[in-house]
């Protein structure tokens, strides 16, 4: 079935869809801006327990 829209209403489509997608990446950013903190931490002490196993396991050859 062939797509009878004409061009303005597909412009008109277009547009919506492009501000729903900034909203959604706006809204994304603001609540990684609200838990980047907390996302911080979490990787640092993810990073620090994964080097300390790295060591430990070098230090005993294996466990």
């Amino acid at each position: 079935m062939a797509d009878h829209r004409s061009w303005l209403d597909r412009f008109v489509g277009l547009c919506i869809t492009l501000l729903v997608a900034a909203a959604a990446v706006y809204i994304a950013v603001k609540l990684i801006e609200a838990v980047w903190a907390a996302l911080l931490v979490i990787a640092a002490v993810g990073g620090f327990i994964a080097l300390a196993v790295a060591i430990l396991r070098s230090q005993n050859n294996g466990w």
